[in-house]
């Protein structure tokens, strides 16, 4: 049985290695332990200051390549698009300034924006959309009985005023007829936001969200339409946009090529153009070029990020 002899034989041990302690930390160890935390310190500052110096380094290099390729946007895209019109579909949290970037180097080249529409969180969302479905099938009663078909198969006619999914003949033709009134049937329920006027149009440039995350939303979401994930029920349009349109560019940033809608695009190898690298200065002149090389017939996917196939296409 322990006894008290073995308690105080413990607490002064203890003791005796705290002293010890005490006195080597104060005495000879205090010089060796010092200096090398100094050293130690003196390291991480030097990192530091390296590592600020590298990154002032690079962000001035960038701002210089974006002025370069600001200035040389003219002679890159100058008239490459001619009288060409490009209808823009932009999410929800698209970057307002990338937009304006893109819409000016359109200008440059020649171009003109028929249509400058935003997706909202609900345009295709099968949420609250009994209403809505009855708008939709009360002006197309030939829409695919399945309701989230029928709402991405509404806004590709609103779009694009082609219709090749439904019944050819009489039904198809009287579908067309409705594009107009599907698109405002869309901005009526707030599901699209626009100031634009309706125009059909063969020529798309889909902007992604910035900071997109569509890459990783496989599991299904409260938003997605019965369950289906958020990315199916985004490339389920582009992939339908396609079908109906003459080329389809989807543009983001280096975000978007990484866990976004130009990765997954990307991955899919989806018959639409991509362009990553959106938030540089080349961003909007590659995407220029892009619209240019998919009206000539020519598709691929442009940019920066390892996934491209080439940095942007060349002028034909």
């Amino acid at each position: 049985m322990i006894d008290f002899r073995y308690h105080l034989v413990s607490l002064v041990s203890v003791f005796l290695a705290l002293a010890v302690g005490i006195v080597l930390g104060a005495g000879p160890l205090k010089e060796p332990i010092g200096a090398s935390l100094q050293s130690q310190v003196d390291a991480l500052r030097t990192d530091r200051d390296d590592l600020r110096g590298k990154l002032d380094a690079a962000t001035g290099n960038i701002e210089k390549q974006n002025e370069f390729i600001t200035t040389a946007a003219p002679e890159l895209t100058g008239g490459i698009l001619g009288d060409t019109k490009v209808s823009i579909v932009t999410g929800p949290q698209a970057d307002p300034e990338q937009v304006e970037a893109v819409v000016n180097r359109i200008a440059e080249a020649g171009g003109t924006v028929a249509v400058d529409a935003s997706f909202v969180d609900s345009t295709l969302s099968l949420a609250d959309s009994a209403e809505f479905l009855q708008t939709l099938r009360t002006l197309v009663p030939a829409l695919p009985e399945d309701d989230a078909t029928a709402i991405r198969t509404a806004l590709v006619i609103a779009l694009t005023g082609k219709a090749s999914t439904l019944p050819e003949g009489k039904e198809r033709d009287d579908a067309v007829k409705q594009a107009g009134a599907l698109f405002d049937a869309f901005v009526d329920a707030g599901r699209l936001r626009t100031d634009s006027d309706h125009a059909t149009n063969e020529l798309f440039l889909v902007i992604d969200n910035e900071n997109s995350h569509l890459a990783d939303q496989d599991e299904a979401t409260a938003e997605a339409s019965e369950g289906q994930a958020k990315r199916t029920v985004i490339t389920d349009f582009v992939t339908a946009l396609t079908a109906e349109s003459k080329s389809v560019v989807a543009a983001g940033d280096a975000g978007s090529a990484q866990n976004g809608l130009v990765s997954v695009l990307r991955t899919e190898r989806s018959k639409a153009s991509t362009v990553d690298g959106l938030a540089l200065g080349a961003g909007p002149v590659i995407t220029v070029r892009a619209l240019a090389a998919g009206n000539d017939g020519r598709h691929g996917h442009y940019g920066f990020a390892d996934n491209a196939d080439q940095v942007l296409p060349e002028k034909e």
